[in-house]
């Protein structure tokens, strides 16, 4: 009884070391970065996926891709196209990886765990994000040395500074919700 009591007790520490460290992990990632997980709430997907217009061929990318629910909506419509999601966090990272394990097997799907500055861009056919006005002004003078004229940038939420985009589409979402607004650009010129 002493022994199924002890074991009973390396057990639990056990499992509290590797919540705690999960909790850490989780937490070190969200301050480690300039671009916190944030989920896209899942009534806009279609919304999303409609606006990216992804064909057989594309390559899309997810800037921030989290647990990675957007690519997964576009290969649920276009399984024919490549999918890119890139995370610094290492937590989201990790959480699409294992949500999507069975789907990146079998599809060209991956998922990056890396900074998205440090990675060439000039394959995207398509680029999703969910970032914040001064990461989006940091990243433009990058999109705009290595995309392409034809390259379909979608936005949720949050505009390049001083430049307009082509689109902007309304989702009629009440005032504070995520998800309120879409913004899609074809190559970015900085007004002068």
């Amino acid at each position: 009884m002493e022994t199924f009591v002890l074991s009973l007790q390396i057990v639990i520490v056990v499992i509290c070391l590797i919540t705690i460290c999960v909790i850490f992990v989780y937490q070190w990632s969200l301050f480690a970065t300039r671009a916190p997980f944030v989920e896209i709430p899942q009534e806009i997907l279609p919304d999303i996926v409609k606006t990216l217009d992804v064909k057989p061929g594309s390559v899309v990318y997810d800037l921030g891709s989290g647990d990675g629910r957007v690519l997964e909506a576009c290969y649920k419509i276009e399984p024919d196209a490549k999918y890119v999601g890139i995370d610094k966090a290492l937590a989201p990272y990790l959480l699409a990886k294992w949500k999507l394990r069975k789907l990146i097997k079998s599809a060209d799907i991956k998922f990056l765990h890396k900074n998205f500055f440090k990675h060439d861009f000039k394959d995207a056919t398509h680029l999703y994000m969910y970032l914040f006005p001064g990461l989006l002004k940091s990243l433009l003078p990058k999109l705009q040395k290595e995309l392409r004229s034809d390259v379909r940038i979608v936005s949720c939420d949050f505009m390049f500074p001083d430049i307009e985009p082509m689109e902007v589409i309304d989702l009629g979402r009440p005032k504070g919700k995520r998800g309120r607004k879409i913004y899609v650009y074809k190559f970015i010129k900085i007004k002068v």
